[in-house]
């Protein structure tokens, strides 16, 4: 066997295919977003983690019941996640999202799902207050942050919108606890968790997160990095089927 083994060795394409096959097994952050998704699907399925694609894809620990509450940050004008899960669990879900041009969308949606999902017209942010929101012409997101992707390359047009800390909104919702907040903050994840009291996240079973170092100049991977590490450490266990978006959860 190792005879044949060194044989194969002898020939480029051979020795090139075994390299990279040990780089890649190595160094996971080098995969394709598919081939992780095969990878850990199944590690998904034995934790009992149910993956969604309505548009988007999630992740979520299957646990919700008609009683749950969930909070969609970021919910954008079709609020998928939240339909999906009213419309699979009967629950209630509070969709925030400050655009203004998905407002008519978004109370259709109430009205459809005899307010089980209930807009809230508000931004999530590291401080509380009166902030600039740009909005998008050409895309569907906007963000709090100008130097945005979307933001650089768009027809856009700035308003003030009310801004609230996580503490802050689950007072509005006079919520004490959520089995599951979503962020999709277009940025403002990394001032908001970095900011954060880790005592605050205590009130979420469940924590889905779609970090934008894709999307902010300022900000990379290792910055992402970082902030997973510092959730695990408060008592969250981690799944991501793609290293971009995160799933924090406790059993």
């Amino acid at each position: 066997m190792a005879n044949r083994c060194s044989l194969l060795l002898r020939y480029p394409k051979v020795r090139k295919f075994l390299i990279t096959a040990r780089l890649y097994l190595v160094n996971p952050h080098l995969w394709s977003p598919a081939l992780k998704t095969i990878i850990r699907t199944p590690k998904a399925r034995r934790l009992g983690i149910k993956i969604i694609k309505p548009r988007d894809t999630y992740v979520y620990l299957d646990v919700f019941d008609s009683s749950s509450n969930v909070i969609d940050v970021g919910c954008g004008q079709e609020a998928e996640l939240s339909m999906y899960l009213i419309n699979k669990y009967g629950l209630k879900s509070y969709g925030i999202d400050p655009t203004e041009k998905h407002q008519y969308a978004l109370q259709k949606l109430e009205k459809l799902s005899n307010n089980r999902f209930q807009h809230v017209h508000v931004a999530v942010a590291s401080t509380e207050g009166k902030m600039t929101f740009y909005e998008t012409l050409d895309h569907e997101s906007g963000s709090l942050f100008k130097d945005h992707k979307n933001i650089i390359s768009d027809r856009i047009r700035t308003y003030a919108v009310n801004a609230l800390t996580i503490q802050g909104l689950l007072r509005h919702l006079k919520l004490p606890k959520a089995d599951l907040i979503k962020l999709d903050l277009e940025g403002a994840e990394y001032e908001l968790l970095r900011t954060i009291n880790y005592n605050d996240l205590m009130p979420f079973r469940q924590i889905y997160i779609e970090f934008h170092h894709h999307a902010i100049g300022r900000y990379s991977k290792e910055d992402t990095i970082l902030l997973v590490k510092q959730i695990r450490r408060v008592g969250f266990d981690v799944f991501s089927l793609d290293d971009h978006n995160y799933l924090f959860y406790k059993l």
